[in-house]
C-alpha cells in the first residue's frame, strides 16, 4: 500500500502547460491523466482521514462522533462494528480545512475507517488504483448504515463479493448482497408472513431522511427517501400538479424549484384525518402524539401602564 508521502510525490507530477496547443487526442490523454490524478488524490484523502481518526480517539472528556438524524430513535455510528471510534471535536477541524460541513467530514472519516477495518479488500483495491474512491465509499455508506447492523464477518462477506468484481456493483446489486449477508449470518428475525421457500432476500429500503445538520448557504436542506411504488407515483403526480398550478399563477421559477415548493406546501396541508385530539400543550396532543405543525408568531407592540392596567399601542411589528 502506498504511503501518504508517496502519494504526495505522485500527485506533484509534471506541470501541465499550453493546453490550448493540444490536439483532440492530446486533450483526451490529458483528461485521462487528470482523472487518474483526481482518483489518486481521493484515495490519499481517505488514508489521511483514517490517520486523522487514529490521532483522535475519544476519551472520558470527549464523546465519540456519531450521526443524529431527525426522526431516528438512536444515534448512528460513523463506522460499523470493529472500526475504531473517533472524538467528536476533531471532525469539525478536519471539515474546516477541507471546506466541508461537519456532517460531510464525519462521512469521510467514517467511510475511511469502514473501508480500512471492515472492507479491507476494497480498501486495498482503492489504493492500488483498481477501484475509484467514490465507488468504494458508496459501498461503505451502505454497510455502515445497514439495518440490522452488519457484524464484522457479515461486512467481510460483502467486501469479498464486491472486491471480486472490482467494486462494479449498482445499488440494487449491493442491496441484494447486504440482504444475503444478513440472511447468512442470521442477523435478522425471520418474518413469519414471508414464505421461506420463495428465496426472496429482503431489506426494507423505505425511509425519508431530512438532513437537518447540513444547511446549504442558500437556506436549503437535503431531503432523501425511498417509498412504495404507489406512494412514489402519487407524490410525483402531486408535485407535478403543484408545480403546474404555481406556473399558472404566474411563477417564473424553474420546474425543479416549483416542485420543491409544492412539496413544502404538502407538508403544510392537512391531507389525512386528524386521528388524535388536541391537548392544552400546543406541541403535544393528549394521547402523546405530536401535533402536525407548530407555528409560533412573535409580535412586538409598544405598551405602557395606566394604573394597574396594561395599555398596548395601536401598531407593532412581526419578526
Amino acid at each position: 500500500m502506498r504511503t501518504i508521502e508517496h502519494m504526495s510525490e505522485a500527485l506533484a507530477g509534471p506541470q501541465v502547460g499550453g493546453v490550448e496547443d493540444l490536439t483532440a487526442s492530446g486533450l483526451l490523454a490529458l483528461a485521462r491523466d487528470q482523472k487518474a490524478t483526481e482518483e489518486r488524490a481521493a484515495a490519499g484523502l481517505l488514508e489521511t482521514a483514517a490517520r486523522w481518526a487514529d490521532l483522535h480517539p475519544p476519551e472520558s472528556i470527549h464523546d465519540a462522533a456519531s450521526f443524529t438524524v431527525s426522526g431516528w430513535e438512536h444515534e448512528e455510528p460513523i463506522a460499523g462494528e470493529g472500526a475504531p471510534l473517533v472524538a467528536e471535536f476533531c471532525v469539525a477541524e478536519l471539515g474546516g480545512v477541507l471546506g466541508m460541513s461537519s456532517t460531510a467530514a464525519k462521512k469521510l472519516i467514517g467511510h475511511a475507517l469502514e473501508l480500512r477495518h471492515r472492507l479491507p479488500r476494497l480498501w486495498a483495491q482503492v489504493h492500488a488504483g483498481q477501484v475509484p474512491a467514490w465507488r468504494a465509499r458508496a459501498v461503505a455508506e451502505t454497510t455502515i448504515h445497514c439495518s440490522p447492523a452488519l457484524t464484522r464477518k457479515a461486512a467481510g462477506f460483502v467486501d469479498a463479493q464486491v472486491a471480486a468484481v472490482a467494486g462494479r456493483v449498482g445499488p440494487a446489486q449491493l442491496d441484494r448482497l447486504v440482504a444475503e449477508a444478513i440472511k447468512c449470518y442470521d442477523l435478522a428475525e425471520v418474518d413469519p408472513s414471508q414464505d421461506p421457500e420463495d428465496g426472496h432476500l429482503h431489506v426494507d429500503p423505505r425511509h425519508v431522511t431530512v438532513d437537518t445538520e447540513d444547511v446549504h448557504y442558500a437556506g436549503t436542506m437535503r431531503v432523501e427517501g425511498e417509498l412504495d411504488i404507489a406512494d412514489a407515483l402519487d407524490l410525483d403526480r402531486a408535485l407535478a400538479q403543484g408545480a403546474a398550478e404555481r406556473k399558472a399563477l404566474g411563477s417564473t421559477e424553474s420546474l425543479d424549484v416549483r416542485r420543491a415548493q409544492a412539496l413544502g406546501e404538502l407538508a403544510r396541508t392537512q391531507t389525512a384525518l386528524d386521528l388524535h385530539s388536541q391537548g392544552a400543550d400546543v406541541t403535544k396532543a393528549e394521547d402523546g402524539l405530536p401535533v402536525a405543525r407548530e407555528v409560533v408568531v412573535h409580535a412586538h407592540v409598544d405598551a405602557g401602564f395606566s394604573g394597574d392596567a396594561t395599555v398596548f399601542g395601536p401598531t407593532g411589528r412581526l419578526e
